[in-house]
C-alpha cells in the first residue's frame, strides 16, 4: 500500500514538472512573438552578419640569389562609422587604470586623440563624418586614414573607440629602388600590374582571394568568436628573375656616370650567361624606381633594352662574316682588294669611314678596319635571302620571349621588300633594327661555338605550395658550326687587340672579342641623324667564353665618347670578372693575318 502511495506521488511530481516547463516555454514564446516582439526585433538589427574578402598577397619578385626585388608589406586601413558617431553624442566611456574608474571622454578630444595618431587635425576627421552623414544620414563605413603602418595601428586601437574599425590593405613595394625598376615594372594604386615583370607575370604573383564572415554589434565592434572562414586565401606565386641583384646596381652605376660624362640621351648595358642565355644585367640610365614612377617621365618608364631597337651598324659586321664563313664563300684569309668608296650599280654608293687607298685586306682585315666597302663586296656574294635566314636564326626581327609581355623585335624586312641600296647596307647593319638584347643574343650564339640559346630574363615561377613552372623561352638553335665559331673568336679577338685607344678595353689577364659600332640613326623624315650611337658588343674571356657584354651610347654630346664606350665595356666586364671569379685566360692569342 506504501509503495502504491509513493508511485501515486512520484506520478503527480513528474507531471507537475512538465505542466511547469511547458508554462516557462509557453511564456517565453508568448513574450518573443506578442509581449516583447519589437524589442528582440530592435536587438537582433543591432547585431549583422558581415561577409569580408580575405586579400591574397601578392607574390615577391626575386633575383638569381632570391634577394627579394618586390615584395608586399601589410599596412591598415582606417574606418569608421560615421552614424555610431551619433551615440551619446561621440562620446567614448573608457576605464582609467590610474583611478579605476570609467571615465566619459568627450567627442573633441576623441577626434583629437585620433589625430594625433593620424597625423590629421581634428576638424579633418569631422568633416569626413559630417560628409558622410550629409550624403547619407544613415551611413556606416568612411574612410579616416588609409595605409597606416603598425605603429599607428596600434595608437589608434590602444584609444579603444568602439565606432572605429581597421582593416589589412596590402601595398607593393620595392625596396631595392630604381636597381633593375625597367625590368620589375610597377603596380597601380590598387596593385594592378603596369609594367615590366609585374605585368608579364601576374598571372604568377596575383593570388587568389578568400572570404570570411562575422557578427557585430550595432556600435560595429566584432563580435569575439563569431569569424568564420568561407574560403581560404591562396597567395600569389614568387617569380625568380636571371638578374643579379649586385650586378644589377653595379651596372646601372656605370651606365648613369656614363651617360652624365658624355651628355648622351641614353646609355644601355647587357651582361649575359654565355652558356645559360641568362641576362644578368640589364641596365639603363635613368631607371625608373618603381617607388615613385611618378619621379620619372612616362618615355622612360619601361625598358629601352627591350623596347627601343636601333641600327646596329657596324657590330652587325660580325653577322655578315659568320654567314660568309658558314656558307663556305669566304675563310678568315679571303683576300680582297677593298677601295674606300664602291658604286656597285647605278644609284648605289656607299663608303668607308675613313679614306685609304685600295687596301689588300683578308676578310678578318676587313673585319678589323670595320671597312663598309670590304664587308659588301663579300656580303653580297650570298643571296639575299639566305642572308635574311641567318639574320633570323641569330634572333634578329624576332621576339626574344625572354619574359616581358611587350617587347619591339626591331625592324628587318623580307628580301622582296629590300631596295638596292638596302641589299647592300644591311651587310654592314644599316636598314634594319636591333634592341641591343637581341645583338647580346647573337653575340651569345657566336661565343656559345654556335648556338644560340633564347635571352633569358624569367627563371621560373614557384607557387606557394612549392610547385614549380618553368616558362617557354624558345628553343635552343645551332646557326653555325662549331668550326665557324672559333674563326669567328679569333677573329674578333683580332678586332679587339687592334682597337685604338685599346688600353681603356683591357682586362689585364683575360683575352677578349669584341666587334664596335658607329651607327647612324633615321630622323624620322626619310634621313639620317648626324649624330651616331656608339656600340661595343664583345665576349671574354676569347678562348673559353663564358660572358657577353654589349653597352651602347646614344648620341653623346661631348668628346671622347669612344674611349668612354670601351671604358664603360671594360668596367662592366671587371665587375663581372669580381663578382663571378672568372678564370684568367692561360693561353697565348695567334691572330689571323690581316692583310696580304
Amino acid at each position: 500500500m506504501r509503495s502504491r502511495k509513493a508511485a501515486a506521488r512520484q506520478r503527480m511530481f513528474a507531471l507537475g514538472g512538465v505542466l511547469l516547463l511547458g508554462g516557462i516555454f509557453g511564456f517565453r514564446l508568448v513574450d518573443l512573438q506578442v509581449i516583447n516582439a519589437a524589442q528582440y526585433v530592435e536587438a537582433a538589427k543591432g547585431k549583422r552578419a558581415v561577409d569580408i574578402t580575405v586579400p591574397a598577397l601578392r607574390g615577391d619578385i626575386v633575383d638569381r640569389k632570391g634577394q627579394i626585388l618586390a615584395t608586399t608589406d601589410e599596412r591598415y586601413d582606417v574606418q569608421m562609422s560615421p552614424k555610431n558617431t551619433r551615440i551619446k553624442n561621440g562620446a567614448v566611456q573608457r576605464f582609467n587604470s590610474q583611478t579605476e574608474e570609467t571615465e566619459t571622454v568627450p567627442f573633441e578630444q576623441v577626434l583629437a586623440e585620433i589625430g594625433a595618431a593620424t597625423g590629421q587635425q581634428p576638424s579633418e576627421i569631422k568633416k569626413i563624418i559630417d560628409d558622410a552623414l550629409a550624403e547619407n544620414p544613415e551611413s556606416d563605413f568612411a574612410y579616416v586614414k588609409r595605409s597606416v603602418d603598425l605603429t599607428t595601428l596600434n595608437k589608434l586601437k590602444e584609444l579603444d573607440i568602439p565606432w572605429l574599425t581597421f582593416s589589412s590593405v596590402f601595398n607593393r613595394t620595392y625596396p631595392n629602388g630604381a636597381v633593375g625598376g625597367n625590368l620589375i615594372g610597377f603596380v597601380g594604386s590598387e596593385n594592378e600590374p603596369q609594367a615590366g615583370i609585374e605585368l608579364a607575370q601576374d598571372a604568377c604573383l596575383v593570388g587568389v582571394d578568400g572570404s570570411e564572415s562575422y557578427e557585430r554589434s550595432e556600435d560595429g565592434v566584432r563580435l569575439p568568436g563569431s569569424t568564420v572562414v568561407t574560403e581560404k586565401a591562396v597567395n600569389g606565386g614568387t617569380v625568380h628573375l636571371t638578374i643579379d641583384r649586385d650586378l644589377q646596381w653595379q651596372s646601372q652605376q656605370i651606365v648613369n656616370r656614363t651617360a652624365s660624362e658624355t651628355g648622351a640621351e641614353w646609355v644601355m648595358a647587357v651582361i649575359m650567361d654565355v652558356k645559360t642565355g641568362e641576362l644578368l644585367a640589364v641596365a639603363e640610365d635613368g631607371s625608373v624606381d618603381p617607388n615613385h614612377v611618378a619621379g620619372t617621365p612616362p618615355e622612360r618608364r619601361d625598358s629601352r633594352a627591350f623596347l627601343a631597337p636601333y641600327e646596329p651598324g657596324s657590330t652587325f659586321k660580325t653577322i655578315t662574316v659568320a654567314t660568309l664563313l658558314e656558307e663556305g664563300v669566304a675563310t678568315p684569309l679571303t683576300q680582297n682588294l677593298t677601295p674606300a668608296r664602291w658604286n656597285p650599280e647605278p644609284n648605289v654608293s656607299f663608303g668607308d669611314a675613313t679614306t685609304h687607298g685600295e687596301m689588300q685586306w683578308t676578310l678578318t682585315g676587313i673585319l678589323v678596319a670595320s671597312s663598309n666597302v670590304g664587308t659588301a663586296m663579300l656580303g653580297t656574294q650570298v643571296s639575299p635571302e639566305k642572308r635574311y635566314e641567318y639574320m633570323q636564326k641569330f634572333g634578329f626581327g624576332v621576339s626574344t620571349q625572354a619574359g616581358l609581355a611587350v617587347e619591339d623585335s626591331g625592324l628587318v624586312a623580307p628580301p622582296g621588300d629590300w631596295d638596292r641600296q638596302t641589299v647592300y647596307n644591311s651587310t654592314f647593319g644599316q636598314g634594319l633594327s636591333a634592341t641591343i638584347v637581341q645583338t647580346a643574343g647573337a653575340y651569345q650564339a657566336i661565343a656559345n661555338n654556335g648556338v644560340r640559346i633564347p635571352p633569358t630574363l624569367v627563371k621560373k615561377c614557384v607557387r606557394p605550395d612549392g610547385t614549380e613552372e618553368v616558362p617557354a623561352h624558345g628553343e635552343r638553335v645551332t646557326v653555325i658550326s662549331e668550326k665557324t665559331a672559333k674563326e669567328l673568336h679569333r677573329m674578333l679577338e683580332n678586332v679587339a687587340v687592334n682597337l685604338e685607344n685599346r688600353g681603356f678595353l683591357e682586362l689585364p689577364g683575360y683575352r677578349v672579342a669584341g666587334k664596335t659600332g658607329t651607327a647612324e640613326q633615321s630622323d624620322g623624315h626619310g634621313g639620317y641623324r648626324s649624330d651616331y650611337v656608339n656600340s661595343f658588343a664583345g665576349f671574354f674571356p676569347a678562348e673559353n667564353p663564358q660572358y657577353v657584354v654589349v653597352t651602347s651610347i646614344a648620341f653623346p654630346q661631348r668628346d671622347g665618347t669612344y674611349k668612354r664606350l670601351l671604358g664603360t665595356w671594360g668596367e662592366l666586364a671587371s665587375s663581372v670578372i669580381k663578382d663571378y671569379r672568372v678564370t684568367p685566360s692561360n693561353t697565348p692569342f695567334e691572330p689571323y693575318p690581316e692583310e696580304y
